[in-house]
């Protein structure tokens, strides 16, 4: 029974650190001749990663949504982002964390950041969508031109998160199995390298 408590406060203070490392990346983006490279996909496909997925899509959304309460001009939309970052972190979970994802190795890495980049993008879109057709009734025919402008950035933004969270993962698997935390994190713990 102890023992079993002291896992559960492990796998807590795990996932409330992993909140504020997600929180944290929001802050860190990098300029680009078209846009910002921003970290912050990155760690939340890498929280579906670690803590499969509902967990992972948990710590992604609560960690994101309280970045946007930091910014007044965010603080409205912070639900929103916790649903669409959240889910990214989901699908990439759940498929990392399937019994096909396990066996594949990197390569359900590759495809669960894949999948789960393309899901944000998608919901992204939508949400731009959304918010210029019938929240800001912007003119009907600037709208598809916003909207290719903000894919662009996406597919920059979803690209990088795709290389560089599979790489985090190899990356700090080996130090976790050292700290014998690995066994701690659901989803990582079945990953074979």
């Amino acid at each position: 029974m102890a023992r079993n408590r002291t896992n559960q406060t492990i796998r807590l203070a795990l996932a409330g650190m992993m909140v504020a490392v997600v929180m944290v990346s929001n802050y860190i983006s990098i300029p680009t001749a078209f846009s910002r490279l921003h970290v912050a996909n990155a760690i939340c496909l890498l929280s579906g990663m670690l803590f499969g997925g509902l967990q992972g899509g948990i710590i992604a959304g609560l960690g994101s949504a309280l970045f946007d309460l930091t910014y007044p001009a965010y603080a409205a939309e912070a639900w929103i982002t916790f649903i669409t970052k959240g889910t990214m972190a989901l699908v990439c979970g759940l498929i990392v964390s399937s019994n096909w994802g396990k066996a594949q190795g990197r390569r359900g890495l590759v495809l669960g950041a894949l999948v789960g980049a393309v899901t944000y993008i998608a919901l992204y879109l939508s949400k731009n969508y959304i918010m210029l057709r019938w929240v800001r009734a912007v003119p009907e025919n600037t709208i598809a031109p916003m909207l290719i402008s903000k894919l662009t950035s996406s597919l920059v933004n979803g690209l990088f998160a795709v290389i560089v969270a599979p790489i985090l993962f190899t990356a700090l698997l080996p130090a976790l199995r050292r700290a014998g935390l690995v066994h701690q994190l659901p989803a990582a713990s079945h990953v074979k390298q």
